[in-house]
């Protein structure tokens, strides 16, 4: 059910390892103070928001965890946890929070406390350099794609399956879904697949990392997304403490600092939950 990885020296101050997860109460603030550390579920498999580099944990995620630790005064302690699951996982009290570039959707939001965005999780299509056929979205239509089981890209294809066929074009001929996205990207490589399907700004580094391997296109939907941290809904607190300081680095200029070493650029999020989510 829940996998976990011990972690030791993890990649930014003031993060470190875990060997087993306490179940935190119901007041989990308080619980968090008491026992000097907050304990944090992730996907450490998403480049660049958290992955493991020299048997430690690093990324754009980390990096926000240990700017805001020394403000809560506790350490932080990461889970490396399956993504299919990782709501229950929260509830079943394996960590206190999620921080691991979750997209912030309507489904979820009916299930979790989201904080404030912090990134852009826009989904595009993603393709071989060299593709030929599939110039747009709708290109899609009787092709294999691939998508991270339990992700947001997942439900964004399944929906964007159910556009093409109300134009009366075929669905897709098969939608994969992967454990982890760099199972994928290596499919797409191989020819496995036609299509992956995932956040921009993910993209973008693992375009960086192969150069001249992949290109992208956009059109999957016409809603904007964001990734936030997500927490039970009982824990407003927890909720309103990474708000404060996601809106202080916002303001400090230390989230775009972040931005630029991890993406290579800016993206701007506001600082409240868009009305009409994905």
């Amino acid at each position: 059910m829940l996998r976990r990885t011990l972690l030791t020296g993890a990649g930014a101050a003031g993060l470190v390892g875990l060997s087993s997860a306490r179940p935190a109460r119901a007041d989990t603030m308080d619980e968090v103070k008491k026992r000097g550390s907050l304990i944090i579920g992730m996907e450490v498999a998403y480049v660049p928001y958290e992955f493991f580099k020299d048997g430690n944990i690093v990324g754009y995620d980390p990096d926000i965890i240990a700017e805001a630790m020394p403000k809560l005064g506790v350490k932080a302690q990461l889970i490396d946890t399956a993504w299919n699951g990782v709501i229950p996982a929260l509830y079943a009290k394996k960590f206190d929070c999620i921080i691991s570039a979750m997209t912030i959707t309507k489904e979820r939001s009916e299930k979790v406390l989201f904080s404030m965005p912090y990134a852009d999780a826009s989904n595009v299509i993603f393709l071989r350099a060299d593709e030929t056929i599939v110039k747009t979205a709708d290109d899609m239509s009787g092709k294999t794609i691939g998508v991270q089981l339990g992700s947001a890209a997942a439900v964004m294809a399944t929906a964007f399956e159910g556009k093409l066929k109300a134009k009366g074009l075929p669905g897709y001929k098969e939608m994969k879904q992967y454990e982890h996205y760099p199972e994928a990207y290596q499919d797409l490589l191989n020819k496995r697949v036609d299509a992956v399907i995932n956040s921009k700004s993910t993209l973008l580094v693992v375009m960086n990392d192969a150069p001249g391997k992949f290109k992208m296109i956009g059109g999957v939907s016409d809603v904007t997304a964001y990734f936030g941290m997500a927490f039970r809904k009982e824990d407003a607190a927890l909720q309103g403490f990474f708000n404060t300081q996601l809106a202080a680095m916002k303001t400090d200029g230390s989230l775009d600092k972040l931005q630029m070493k991890w993406f290579g650029s800016t993206m701007p999020t506001p600082n409240t939950i868009p009305d009409v989510l994905p």
